[in-house]
């Protein structure tokens, strides 16, 4: 296979208007409401990917300096978001590589959906599970009493009983049998100390049997993990 970066199209289709999935693409305050999970230094990320390495065409493109693009389409009160690596898709080359670029599109994306169209009150907090493991164990972990959110080849997310966001990654698909790294993003907002400390301590339980687990959140200035 040739060395060049595996082109992507990644969209979705969020219940908002063009200016409103605009600002929340844009806003650095907004953009940690959404965009990827707590640890150290995820100011620091939004500015390197959103301010210092991108280039905004208001009020419907975000260049980036690899080539790759953010595009909204709106139609009324929905707006379809677009991340685009561009190159050509024909072919069987690319079928069974995993990118994490676009994997990570795609689950950002779909957080920002429920931000927006979900609408949940209070700040964000999140935590971030990896470890090695068949992507049945952790469906198992995740348990089937979650509305569904979004599923597709390398990713499952539902919403919980409890509201919150679960993002379950891995880099082989989900419906094989083949262990492999693998991620679980809980979404919270609106959590105070205790309550978000409960929560953290039930899914590191949860976590602790999956081989090379783990745990990583933002709590005050520590990033904790196990």
């Amino acid at each position: 296979m040739s060395e060049q970066p595996k082109p992507y199209r990644v969209e979705t289709t969020i219940g908002a208007d063009r200016d409103t999935v605009w600002r929340a693409m844009t806003d650095a305050v907004q953009i940690r409401e959404w965009f990827g999970w707590d640890h150290g230094d995820l100011d620091g990320e939004i500015q390197y990917i959103f301010v210092d390495h991108a280039k905004q065409e208001p009020p419907e493109r975000m260049l980036f300096d690899d080539g790759s693009y953010l595009e909204l389409v709106p139609d009324g009160h929905r707006t379809t978001i677009r991340a685009v690596l561009p190159g050509s898709l024909d072919g069987t080359d690319w079928d069974d590589v995993y990118d994490g670029m676009e994997e990570g599109w795609r689950s950002f994306f779909e957080q920002l959906r429920f931000l927006l169209e979900i609408r949940p009150q209070g700040r964000r907090r999140t935590i971030y599970l990896t470890g090695t493991a068949a992507a049945a164990e952790v469906l198992a972990i995740v348990g089937t009493d979650g509305q569904p959110w979004h599923t597709s080849r390398y990713q499952q997310i539902t919403v919980n009983q409890a509201g919150h966001l679960l993002v379950v990654a891995a880099q082989a698909p989900l419906t094989g049998d083949a262990e492999g790294p693998i991620s679980l993003t809980i979404t919270t907002y609106g959590l105070d100390d205790a309550a978000f400390a409960a929560v953290l301590a039930e899914w590191t339980a949860h976590w602790t049997g999956v081989p090379d687990a783990k745990v990583t959140t933002k709590a005050g200035e520590s990033t904790v993990t196990i």
